[in-house]
């Protein structure tokens, strides 16, 4: 693989997080925020099968919602997302 290639450096992280869905009635979906940085995180989920492209993330202790577009996904467990501007 090739050099870093990130706009901006990822920090390791271990808090727990969950999709959430603003307009539904849905039941979150739970994860662990592997790494995260200002543009984006490193997501772990039992299984991304049902996983949206688009989504609202609740992470945990950090009193942070923020709707995510995936960048990378790498079945069965881990993806990538980018933080949507505000």
């Amino acid at each position: 693989m090739s050099a870093e290639q990130r706009q901006f450096p990822r920090k390791p992280g271990n808090n727990q997080a969950a999709i959430v869905f603003v307009k539904k009635n849905g039941q979150p979906i739970m994860c662990t925020v592997a790494d995260i940085s200002d543009g984006g995180a490193g997501l772990t989920f039992v299984n991304i099968a049902d996983i949206p492209d688009t989504f609202w993330l609740e992470v945990k202790g950090a009193n942070s919602l923020r709707q995510c577009k995936v960048a990378w996904r790498a079945p069965p467990h881990r993806m990538g997302v980018q933080f949507v501007p505000e």
